[in-house]
């Protein structure tokens, strides 16, 4: 065993990440967050000799999380080499997923793995303090795969790429032209609309030949029809036990789950016997989406918390705690996204009228904990009308005239609240508040952008000057060429010690210097 992490002069996740893709041909990832954009860091070069990628994820519904999510499976499905079919890409849900794990293999033979705490993103591989342990003995990383595949649900397993592309529709249908949140509240699955590779493939042959019906996987037989009244009672026994009529995917009988998928089929295609439906309906079934009628009690739940809080102190301004230990941690979360979803227009008229019975306070100006109040999110908007023109979100602080942009400034002001913060007449730091954080997170902006900009632009005079050095490895070149290469060389060794610590470490990987 091997410990890695994000902070010594070895290797980070990333780095070591890296460098085991390029000796593998094939690569297993389970990570419930992932980058934005996987073209970022599967390049051409990396994925030389890639040929299988199997990734294991979460797409959490009635979660904002499920947006970024689309967008980044996206990414990933259209690298020119996935695309094209030259690597297999696997990509599997496990909702219950928490571990982070990274598997390397080539021609079948296993040649490492990471078991650690960092996230496939930017901030876990080399941002945050992540510690992982990485390790080489064969027969607990096979166990270990073998593990994680197990608990994934047959539903979930490969998902198809088309059915992925096709989660960006229902996206659209979630947010109007204008690229603002329709008036609805986020109730959304987007997992009801994924197909499997198999299925995809059925449903295919299926509208082949002119069968357009969508439930060929389930059939009324014999067996079924013997079998219904046993599970049928057990959804009763699920019923009393847990005050719910929606048996969730996760249920400890996977058999009940698909039984109750199945009514709901039935019904919607006109086949369910009438005796059943009867029986049913008089137990109080509900044959519409499931996650309305569960997450409606969740919110009402909440609802009454904060009514007890109401009545107790006499308002509704829960603190928004950090401290998970506070005894009000969750219901400040609650409260405070419930200000997130009224400012970007998703929350329910319902809902805001049960809110405002309880002198609800929806912006509080000028305070740590306004998650958003209008002059912010008028800049937040502005900045959605710039991704939609130039399809990013690097914003320059000047214009080509070198008259200063008021947005670029703005958002470089919100990087910095990110990163460092910004010291206080207290003398308390403030950060960017996590709710800020995610909706400029989900338009695209990179906090780290002028950091990684610096990155990119070291690593492409590296490579050309390794490209120069490959030629003339005495360093001799032709009296007048290769000036601009020859000149960063005499300026790192000039300025070595003054170099940040990563330019140095990357130039002694390559030994430059």
């Amino acid at each position: 065993m091997e410990l890695i992490d994000n902070l010594s002069d070895d290797k980070n996740h990333k780095e070591i990440i890296l460098d085991m893709i390029k000796e593998s041909d094939e690569l297993f990832i389970t990570s419930p967050y992932l980058m934005r954009d996987f073209n970022v860091l599967f390049n051409n070069d990396i994925l030389e000799r890639i040929k299988r990628i199997n990734l294991i994820t979460t797409l959490q519904p009635n979660s904002l999380d499920q947006i970024k999510k689309v967008f980044s499976l996206k990414s990933l499905i259209e690298i020119p080499k996935i695309k094209s079919g030259e690597i297999e890409c696997k990509i599997s849900l496990n909702n219950k997923l928490h571990g982070k794990i990274y598997i390397f293999k080539n021609a079948d033979t296993y040649l490492g793995g990471i078991v650690t705490s960092a996230n496939f993103t930017d901030n876990g591989l080399y941002l945050n303090h992540e510690w992982g342990i990485r390790i080489t003995d064969e027969v607990n990383l096979r166990r270990l795969e073998e593990s994680i595949k197990s608990t994934i649900e047959p539903q979930f397993e490969y998902l198809s790429h088309k059915s992925i592309l096709r989660l960006l529709k229902h996206l659209n249908s979630f947010i109007n032209s204008d690229g603002e949140p329709i008036d609805q509240e986020i109730d959304l699955d987007l997992t009801e609309h994924l197909e499997t590779e198999e299925s995809e493939k059925k449903k295919s042959e299926s509208k082949g030949s002119g069968n357009s019906n969508r439930t060929y996987e389930y059939k009324i037989t014999e067996q079924y029809l013997e079998s219904w009244q046993e599970y049928f009672e057990e959804f009763l026994e699920f019923k009393k036990k847990n005050n719910e009529v929606t048996v969730p995917r996760d249920y400890e009988n996977p058999s009940l789950y698909t039984w109750y998928r199945k009514q709901k089929i039935f019904n919607a295609n006109g086949t369910i016997p009438t005796e059943h439906k009867q029986k049913l309906e008089h137990a109080g079934f509900y044959f519409g989406d499931g996650h309305e009628i569960r997450w409606a009690r969740i919110w009402e739940e909440n609802y009454e918390l904060l009514r007890a809080y109401y009545d107790e102190y006499g308002d509704s301004d829960v603190p928004h705690t950090r401290h998970r230990d506070d005894a009000f941690y969750s219901l400040g979360n609650w409260v405070a996204t419930q200000k997130t979803y009224y400012n970007n227009g998703v929350l329910s008229d319902y809902k805001i009228e049960k809110l405002n019975d309880l002198d609800f306070i929806w912006s509080k100006e000028n305070t740590e904990f306004n998650p958003i109040n209008k002059q912010w999110m008028s800049r937040y908007e502005e900045l959605k009308e710039w991704v939609e023109i130039h399809g990013d979100a690097h914003v320059p602080q000047t214009n080509p005239d070198k008259i200063q942009n008021p947005l670029g400034r703005w958002l470089n002001d919100q990087r910095h609240l990110k990163r460092k913060g910004r010291k206080k007449s207290d003398g308390s730091i403030r950060y960017l508040e996590d709710e800020r954080v995610d909706l400029l997170l989900e338009i695209g902006v990179d906090f780290d952008h002028e950091t990684n900009k610096h990155i990119d632009s070291f690593e492409k005079q590296i490579q050309e000057f390794l490209s120069y050095r490959y030629q003339y490895p005495d360093l001799n070149p032709p009296t007048g060429t290769f000036k601009k290469e020859r000149d960063n060389l005499a300026q790192w060794r000039h300025k070595f010690d003054k170099l940040p610590d990563w330019k140095q470490k990357r130039l002694k990987e390559e030994k430059i210097i």
